[in-house]
């Protein structure tokens, strides 16, 4: 049983969960900071990681469909939908297993509702559209912009209402910066796998730049308006100068961006692990499974992502004694 629920959340990219609980931790501590309710907040978290788990692998799912129904299964990378193709799982199970999450993820919400009120209602609602329609949005070249709404304005109103019962403008701002750094993490993995989804006739913001090469410009957008957003914001008087702290993380992008350059000169290739590329979990079997190439620069994207809020979260608990 234990073995057969690892399986599932590994082949539902837990590994990526971190991108829900570190853009959570930050808006966790922003609230707890205002008198928040420690208990509400973290039932949203577990909400919020079964919605993203449910997310993971519905897109599986309608990925699959689309190659069996196009003919291009045998084209697709090694690194999607491959416990699905070599037999380890039907698609009635991934579907079974997408209700399952989505039916706990519910269950928290309705909870949150009985605590707090309507607004939980409202900002469920409209996460589980998102989640639930993801696949379409992606697509349609819009995945970016589903994950921005879910991982933005969504995640981080519905925590700080559930946890104060209000809402302020510098949620907002918050969620629009850090929200940059969780898309960071989906563009890598749309990135990674740009000759799938051109075989699935996937419309992804990474296929829209036309080849892999010129879709490395896309980081220099996407966490640009991330720094920028900070900064500006700093400046302006926003945020305090403690605020500043997250900046150092701006060396890891370009390792990230250097290391995705390689790829797509060399899909096999696999860059020498340095010392800062930390956690690397489980890299030694990863490393026997034949996927380090595309799990490291997965590993590099989302440890960015966790960096930069960790140090969002050290700013926030600094910045109130300013």
């Amino acid at each position: 049983m234990i073995k057969r629920i690892l399986f599932w959340l590994e082949n539902s990219r837990i590994f990526t969960v971190p991108m829900s609980v570190f853009s959570w931790l930050v808006i966790f501590t922003y609230a707890y900071n205002h008198g928040g309710n420690v208990l509400n907040g973290i039932l949203a978290l577990i909400g919020i990681c079964f919605g993203q788990l449910a997310t993971n692998l519905f897109d599986d799912y309608v990925d699959y469909k689309e190659l069996q129904k196009k003919g291009t299964l045998k084209q697709q990378t090694e690194s999607k939908c491959k416990y699905i193709t070599n037999g380890q799982a039907t698609l009635n199970q991934v579907l079974g297993v997408v209700c399952i999450y989505c039916l706990i993820a519910c269950s928290i919400g309705f909870y949150l509702f009985m605590q707090t009120g309507i607004p939980v209602i409202i900002f469920a609602v409209l996460g589980g559209i998102f989640v639930l329609t993801y696949a379409k949005w992606s697509s349609w070249g819009l995945g970016e912009f589903a994950v921005g709404v879910v991982f933005g304005p969504i995640l981080f109103g519905g925590v700080y209402w559930v946890m104060t019962k209000n809402i302020n403008m510098e949620v907002f701002l918050l969620s629009a910066i850090v929200v940059m750094f969780t898309i960071g993490l989906l563009y890598t993995n749309a990135l990674l796998d740009f000759d799938g989804d051109v075989a699935s006739d996937k419309n992804t913001l990474c296929i829209q730049f036309g080849t892999k090469e010129k879709a490395i410009l896309g980081y220099g957008i996407i966490y640009g308006i991330g720094y920028i957003l900070l900064i500006y914001n700093i400046f302006s008087g926003y945020f305090p100068q403690t605020y500043i702290l997250p900046l150092v993380t701006i060396p890891l992008v370009i390792d990230l961006i250097n290391s995705m350059t390689l790829y797509n000169n060399d899909k096999n290739s696999v860059p020498e692990k340095k010392f800062w590329h930390i956690p690397f979990e489980n890299w030694k079997e990863i490393q026997k499974q034949g996927i380090g190439n595309f799990r490291f620069r997965m590993y590099q994207a989302r440890n960015i992502q966790m960096y930069f809020s960790l140090l969002m979260c050290i700013s926030i608990i600094l910045g109130i004694n300013i």
